[in-house]
């Protein structure tokens, strides 16, 4: 008890962390061998192109290229070991499977959704004290966005734990502002923008530290403390910009690919480029569809109502206090969310970053919130229980029922004969299941039905319908869209309403199961409510329907 008592803090510490690490890599697998998620099959698919050292090239520039060459390289250290282990197996070391380039993504995702936990100890801990930060490190812990971007090759856990620690680099140049921390601020800044070039949003902080940090060391605004600053930002930007050369050179090699890829990539976010995957973003007003649609699921919805008064008792701090910590804390949040959040796309990978700055937020608010001692006991403890709940909730949902599409093509299997006729939508990878499973899968072309004035397009539609056994939507996409906008998708409303209300001529056999855990983390509301990347990934809601005889 004494040695308890002694290392209180690592002893919980070292427990949430173990905890994460359950979280974060159990079932890391999951979805293969189809491997649903379409942003790591495009990166893993990048990763196999490369093959040292005569093709370097990604060929993939939606984001930065430091992942995909340390997963590159990572899979090559795989192959040297197990080549070693094998003793005389014919292997290609230098190229990686797409098996591989998936696993080895997920397992980076999980480690840094993981070593957060720990940090935002450390940050709590700098910003107020020790019991902030243990708040700070259970909301990680407890964290469904960490729970699920843990498991998704992608690279929104690699910018959020970068860029909690550039926080805490900037915290402790705040302080002390020695050269380590000027360096480690720069090297961090650069694989930040080296990850995802929109991490430049944050250039402006390092940038306003350097300019406090040069005036209060001439004591006065005089020109030499202007040139001090400029020195500063200079190297700092020239020291990130290597950073981003060296682990970017294709952006310079092979500038027509690149430039070609920004501009889709920007035409999407801005939404002058449409596409037939954002079309649920019009007229959706930002921040307050984030914090509606996107927020109670990453970081549960308590934690969603709790961080408006606590962001609210940030900024009073930050104002009556003078208090510099608060305000770099409330400015990475602020910078963060509004250089995503504004954009034309809503998607909810894009308010990953925000989460440890919530997180933060949070537990500096309830420590520092004027109520009694018992009360603030009851307080967190509360907090505590609903955070455990919406974690397990989740987690049960996505990674130990079953997947969901592989769920369905299990009954299908014994509900639909083999040579069925099958209509289904396109561009949704749960379909690939069902693909695999029956041979006569027709897909139509629904998300061109409200698109096209003439008549050739539902009557190729009732053609398809006439001939169909069954119907499979292997995920709720275009049926929410079609469902919530009948005045913009009129003929898609139609076709959907009938289908679900049966006077299309065909009855519902099968739509997956939500049990009391679905129904806690999708607050009963699995298809229509959640911006749509929040669960088709997944867990996706499938549904089956059968001609009526």
């Amino acid at each position: 008890m004494r040695l308890f008592k002694k290392y209180k803090n690592f002893f919980l510490i070292s427990f949430l962390t173990l905890i994460g690490i359950l979280l974060h890599f159990y079932n890391l697998s999951w979805g293969a061998p189809y491997y649903f998620h379409p942003d790591e099959r495009n990166i893993a698919s990048a990763v196999t192109q490369l093959h040292f050292p005569n093709q370097m090239n990604p060929r993939f520039f939606a984001y930065g290229s430091l992942p995909i060459y340390v997963i590159y390289l990572t899979s090559l250290i795989s192959n040297y070991i197990s080549q070693l282990m094998q003793l005389g197996t014919q292997t290609q070391p230098f190229t990686a499977t797409f098996d591989q380039a998936i696993l080895i993504g997920r397992a980076y995702s999980a480690f840094f959704a993981t070593f957060l936990i720990p940090i935002l100890f450390v940050l709590g801990r700098k910003l107020k004290d020790e019991h902030t930060g243990l708040l700070a490190a259970f909301l990680g812990t407890m964290s469904v966005g960490f729970t699920q971007f843990s498991h998704f090759g992608t690279f929104e856990m690699w910018l959020t734990f970068f860029g909690a620690l550039l926080f805490w680099v900037c915290l402790n140049y705040l302080d002390k502002p020695k050269r380590l921390y000027f360096i480690l601020a720069a090297l961090i800044f650069g694989m930040l923008v080296a990850i995802k070039v929109t991490s430049l949003a944050l250039l402006p902080i390092p940038l306003a530290l350097f300019l406090m940090h040069s005036f209060k060391k001439t004591h006065s605004i005089k020109l030499s403390g202007f040139l001090h600053f400029l020195k500063n930002s200079l190297l700092f930007i020239i020291v990130s910009l290597l950073v981003y050369i060296i682990t970017n050179p294709f952006v310079f090699l092979d500038q027509k690919d690149f430039l070609s890829s920004m501009h889709y990539e920007s035409g999407v976010a801005l939404g002058t480029l449409p596409v037939f995957y954002t079309g649920a973003f019009p007229n959706t007003i930002p921040v307050i569809y984030q914090f509606l649609h996107v927020y109670p699921l990453l970081i549960n919805p308590l934690v969603t109502i709790l961080f408006i008064p606590a962001f609210i008792c940030l900024l009073v701090i930050t104002f009556r206090q003078k208090n510099s910590q608060t305000l770099l804390l409330a400015s990475f949040f602020l910078i963060l969310l509004c250089s995503q959040a504004f954009l034309f796309v809503k998607w909810t990978r894009y308010m990953m970053p925000t989460l440890p700055f919530i997180y933060l937020t949070i537990a500096l608010g309830i420590t520092s919130f004027s109520f009694g001692k018992q009360t603030k006991k009851l307080v967190t403890s509360i907090i505590c229980i609903i955070c455990i709940v919406f974690a397990f909730s989740y987690f049960k949902t996505s990674f130990i029922n079953t997947d969901s599409r592989i769920a369905a093509v299990t009954f299908t299997r014994h509900a639909i004969p083999l040579d069925s006729q099958i209509l289904s939508e396109p561009a949704d990878m749960g379909l690939v299941t069902f693909q695999d499973a029956f041979p006569h899968i027709t897909t139509f072309q629904f998300y061109d039905l409200d698109n096209n004035s003439m008549d050739a397009t539902e009557t190729l539609l009732q053609q398809q319908i006439s001939q169909a056994q069954y119907i499979i939507l292997p995920s709720q996409r275009i049926l929410q869209l079609r469902i919530q906008n009948p005045l913009r998708f009129p003929k898609g409303y139609v076709f959907y309403t009938s289908l679900l209300n049966g006077t299309l001529g065909f009855h519902k056999i099968y739509e997956t199961p939500c049990d009391i855990f679905c129904k806690i983390t999708y607050l009963n509301d699995p298809v229509y409510w959640w911006e749509q990347t929040s669960s088709v990934f997944d867990r996706p809601t499938v549904f089956i329907f059968k001609k009526n005889s």
